[in-house]
């Protein structure tokens, strides 16, 4: 069985650059328990290797990730795979190393949550972003896209529920690189390799620095606690689970 997670090394002369690829294409890289579980691992892996100086996420060619597998079947409702993404999150959203998002295609929920988790998105001209909480009545979405974008631009994205292209994105600072289709993944290699040159130490301070500054930690341990809540008193994710006719987000 193919893994659902691809873990590659590039070098660079301080080091190496660890790309993390979500591979289900034909589930279009929606996020199921055994990618979920691979993505933290490997997160937790790249830490602990001095070797690595920075991690690169990527989807397939045409789609970075259709969001949560709606449609995976489990036998406890969805609460593994909900506490998996909610360490995800938590864990990316201030991971110590540099990390880019190259996004070719959509990025839809918890797909672009994670983009969203990144240090920086590059983005091809036919990505487009999505925030579908308000669609499935789960309320994720606000933590880190009020940081990014500001509270106006935060509020029509997660409130409508809307698909935000690439361009857009662009314009509105959540995506810091626009680039032609199928040239993310080079283009947020480059930054990751500027990086990756500069003092680790002073790197890894800074990213905690402006962590800080900007609340981000507090505002998605706030978000994590409130979906807990809010998935123990509902129980939307076992109802999205009994209906595989939605659409994954």
């Amino acid at each position: 069985m193919t893994p659902p997670l691809a873990v590659s090394d590039r070098p660079v002369p301080s080091g190496v650059i660890r790309t993390l690829r979500m591979d289900r294409p034909a589930a279009r890289n929606a996020m199921d328990t055994s990618l979920l579980a691979a993505f933290v691992d490997a997160l937790e892996d790249a830490d602990a290797d001095p070797t690595v100086r920075g991690v690169l996420i990527a989807g397939g060619e045409s789609v970075f990730s259709a969001g949560a597998d709606v449609r995976e079947q489990v036998e406890d409702g969805g609460t593994r795979r909900s506490d998996l993404f909610i360490h995800l999150y938590a864990r990316l959203s201030t991971f110590r190393l540099p990390t880019a998002a190259a996004v070719e295609g959509a990025a839809v929920g918890g797909g672009a949550e994670v983009a969203a988790a990144c240090d920086v998105r590059v983005a091809g001209h036919s990505a487009l972003f999505r925030f579908p909480g308000a669609i499935y009545g789960i309320p994720i979405g606000a933590a880190r896209t009020v940081g990014l974008v500001g509270l106006g631009t935060a509020k029509d994205w997660v409130l409508s529920s809307r698909d935000v292209p690439a361009e857009e994105a662009h314009r509105a600072g959540f995506v810091q690189v626009l680039c032609e289709d199928g040239a993310a993944e080079a283009h947020a290699s480059t930054w990751l390799e500027l990086v990756a040159i500069r003092d680790p130490a002073t790197v890894e301070l800074m990213k905690r620095t402006l962590a800080d500054f900007s609340g981000l930690g507090d505002r998605v341990a706030w978000e994590n606690d409130a979906l807990r809540a809010f998935q123990e008193a509902s129980g939307i994710l076992p109802r999205l689970d009994r209906n595989p006719a939605r659409r994954p987000g």
